[in-house]
């Protein structure tokens, strides 16, 4: 067993069992005690503690390893864990079932390995690069769309970015006949896009941690990604999309964001 062989088996089990502590945490959110960091930008002791279940857990099975999370920070490094303990909290804290936790493990500044878990629906997405990408073990591929009109993409939205820009970017989509959803968690709309469920996911303003599974996901599914650190670090927030590959001349022209596909 190669060292990527363990840390994905690892980072397979560990994604189930942070998701388990999180779905009880979720049936249990009315007790949680609730912080702003922003606007609409919330953090309950849920992220906290399973970001601090998931981290003892690397460091005990790879302590040379550094890690990079949402609630904990953490700093760039040839061997990297970057994780997102609950993408989609304002969801989680409304009840709503649109949230996921993220693990990636990156190598000189590629994702090897993309981990998402949906635990209300009990689906694990996994991607190895070059090895595919699977739910709960059964191989996923993108939608294979090629027009607009049949098209739908997963957008996100943030207090961070332009709001104006965002508006510009419903209108070109709008005009192009593309359907769209903000679903609340970009890294489980990265899912649904690399199984086809939806067919783009676009985000103008996104961290690492929120996409960087997601994105290794619609590659090893035969889909168009962003490579993130394309031009900018693991600590940058940048534009990202990913796609179908028969649409990504249309998300282009849509998004009109540069050239991240």
């Amino acid at each position: 067993m190669t060292d990527l062989d363990r840390r994905y088996d690892a980072a397979c089990r560990i994604a189930r069992e942070a998701g388990a502590v999180a779905l009880d945490y979720f049936r249990r959110r009315d007790e949680l005690a609730v912080e702003h960091k922003g606007v609409q930008d919330l953090v309950s002791n849920a992220d906290r503690e399973v970001e601090k279940l998931i981290r003892a857990e690397l460091g005990r099975l790879f302590p040379d390893d550094a890690i990079l999370g949402e609630e904990g920070g953490g700093d760039e490094a040839a061997r990297l864990w970057v994780i997102d303990p609950i993408d989609g909290t304002a969801n989680f804290l409304r009840g709503m079932p649109y949230w996921s936790m993220v693990l990636a493990y990156v190598v000189d500044d590629v994702t090897e390995i993309g981990i998402t878990m949906d635990p209300l629906h009990d689906e694990l997405f996994a991607a190895r690069r070059g090895r595919g990408a699977t739910r709960n073990g059964r191989t996923v591929r993108v939608s294979g769309r090629a027009g607009p009109a049949e098209s739908c993409v997963g957008l996100s939205f943030n207090f961070k970015q332009d709001g104006q820009a965002y508006a510009r970017m419903i209108g070109r989509l709008n005009a192009a006949r593309f359907d769209h959803r903000r679903s609340g968690s970009t890294a489980l709309a990265l899912c649904h896009t690399a199984d086809g469920r939806i067919d783009a996911t676009l985000s103008l303003d996104c961290n690492s941690w929120d996409c960087l599974s997601g994105l290794i996901l619609v590659e090893e599914a035969g889909g168009l990604a962003t490579r993130y650190t394309d031009g900018h670090t693991l600590l940058d927030r940048r534009a990202i999309a990913a796609c179908t590959p028969g649409i990504a001349g249309h998300i282009r022209d849509a998004a009109d964001i540069g050239d991240i596909l």
